[in-house]
């Protein structure tokens, strides 16, 4: 019952997790190979700056293809994603000590000068 209760504390104390949402122009697409390198790269040396900080906790890119599924009419439809002008790139998953500080590390992602935009959100219920 003890090992219970100091699990129980321990998990309250955790701080809470935030997830990064990368916003990508996708009118730029599509891009030399090189110029692409050079966008990852970034991202990669920021995910290691913040994991050298002890708050990076997760990310990856995400592809620009995909489906959207609805419920229609009671059936499931599929169709392709509607918006062919911006889409989500990637995310981080950060755990640091309120929404306000991350909002600040947010305000540290590497490619705002290419057009992209950080929706930050709490995770968890």
């Amino acid at each position: 019952m003890i090992a219970a209760i100091s699990t129980f504390n321990v998990k309250l104390q955790t701080m809470p997790q935030y997830i990064l949402i990368i916003r990508e122009d996708l009118t730029r697409y599509p891009i030399a190979e090189q110029e692409m390198k050079t966008i990852v790269d970034a991202h990669v040396q920021w995910a290691k700056e913040l994991a050298a900080n002890g708050i990076f906790k997760g990310g990856n890119g995400i592809k620009s293809y995909g489906k959207l599924l609805e419920q229609k009419e009671g059936e499931i439809t599929e169709q392709p994603l509607r918006d062919a002008k911006e889409g989500i790139g990637g995310y981080y998953m950060i755990e640091v000590q309120n929404f306000e500080v991350a909002v600040e590390i947010a305000k540290q992602m590497p490619t705002y000068h290419l057009g992209d935009k950080v929706e930050v959100r709490e995770l968890g219920a």
